[in-house]
């Protein structure tokens, strides 16, 4: 398969209109302040507390900012919202939301109830170019990447509602529609503004992105300054099943991918997550089962088994809850860490590899 290309997405260029705040990290807010405006890094300090820990869009109400610099920033940025279309609640408590995007696109995010906290499942892309066999995302195609506004946005939408519900996620997961790494320096940007103490300030460890093996990024992922969790989409131990179930593997083998892996740079006490969707009588075999602990030697990982969530129309089974439970304890026995990620929001079709949306009726 051709490997999409990583885009290269610049900051907006001033323009005689607005441009989003939402598309800036906070140094390079700093930079765009100093070189337009002569400001110190400080006034971007002060608008990034306003805008994420207040959530205050109103300049006029920024009032330990002076009016005539006030005038000047409203004058150049624009503040804009995304409203959900729609938000279905499954009976487990999970939350789907349908958001509207630039050229009549949508895109979903998922606040997923878990026993101890929530987590907010966050899209990158609408549709996605990488066509994994299992996913109903991949069915779409590539549509158009998402820029960092639209993906801080979406994060900021679902923030705003959580009030209507007296939660807030603690946790968040890059595993919506999309492959974030194709999308790197718009996800990279989201990330510096997550992490960000002046901003949203969530934790690196709390952040989780999810990639099916686009090596290149993953190295890039690596030297980022953004902090986040690395998880990785494997899904099969042999190149035969894993080329015709996804087909970026014919791009990069399970050698060539998993020797990255083993050089990535992890900070300690930090491992990789290896996900591994299993898809009944074609990559749950005993076979497979006793092969999976031998390519996972020399990576600091943890194993996070997925059974399939049902897709009509895409050919592929679950597997019975007993045998992931049979998974986990022979992986356990081999020294792995592993968990069983049970779906939430199967009903709405929130589930993982569940999202798609009629943006590709627009295509």
């Amino acid at each position: 398969m051709a490997l999409p290309v990583l885009t290269e997405t610049a900051v907006p260029e001033p323009s005689p209109g607005r441009v989003s705040f939402f598309s800036f990290s906070r140094s390079e807010l700093s930079d765009y302040l100093a070189e337009r405006f002569g400001f110190s890094s400080y006034r971007a300090n002060q608008l990034f507390q306003w805008v994420y820990q207040k959530e205050v869009y109103d300049l006029s109400s920024m009032t330990n900012i002076k009016k005539s610099d006030r005038e000047v920033l409203e004058e150049t940025f624009a503040f804009s919202e995304l409203e959900y279309s729609n938000r279905q609640v499954s009976v487990d408590g999970t939350r789907k939301y349908l958001i509207p995007v630039f050229q009549d696109h949508h895109v979903e995010s998922v606040m997923i109830k878990q026993p101890t906290r929530m987590t907010l499942c966050v899209s990158s892309q609408v549709g996605c170019a990488l066509g994994c066999k299992f996913c109903q995302t991949g069915t779409m195609g590539l549509i158009r990447h998402l820029s960092t506004e639209e993906i801080i946005q979406q994060v900021l939408t679902v923030r705003k509602d959580a009030a209507n519900f007296g939660d807030m996620f603690s946790n968040m997961v890059f595993m919506g529609m999309g492959e974030p790494f194709h999308n790197f320096d718009n996800l990279e940007r989201a990330i510096l503004i997550l992490n960000d103490d002046f901003g949203i300030g969530l934790s690196g460890r709390k952040i989780t992105v999810s990639t099916v093996g686009l090596v290149p990024a993953i190295k890039k992922f690596g030297d980022s300054p953004a902090e986040a969790n690395l998880a990785v989409s494997l899904n099969a131990t042999t190149d035969e099943v894993r080329s015709e179930i996804m087909p970026i593997n014919r791009k990069f083998p399970l050698e060539v991918l998993l020797q990255t892996l083993r050089e990535f740079p992890l900070r300690r006490r930090k491992r990789i997550t290896i996900e591994y969707v299993m898809l009944g009588g074609v990559n749950d075999t005993e076979g497979d089962l006793r092969r999976l602990p031998k390519l996972l030697r020399g990576i600091p990982c943890k194993v996070n088994l997925i059974p399939y969530n049902s897709n009509a129309g895409l050919g592929f089974e679950s597997p019975s809850d007993d045998k992931a439970r049979h998974w986990q304890r022979a992986l356990m026995k081999e020294g792995l860490t592993a968990t069983i990620r049970w779906s939430k929001g199967q009903d709405i079709d929130a589930a993982c590899g569940q999202l798609v949306t009629n943006s590709i009726k627009s295509r």
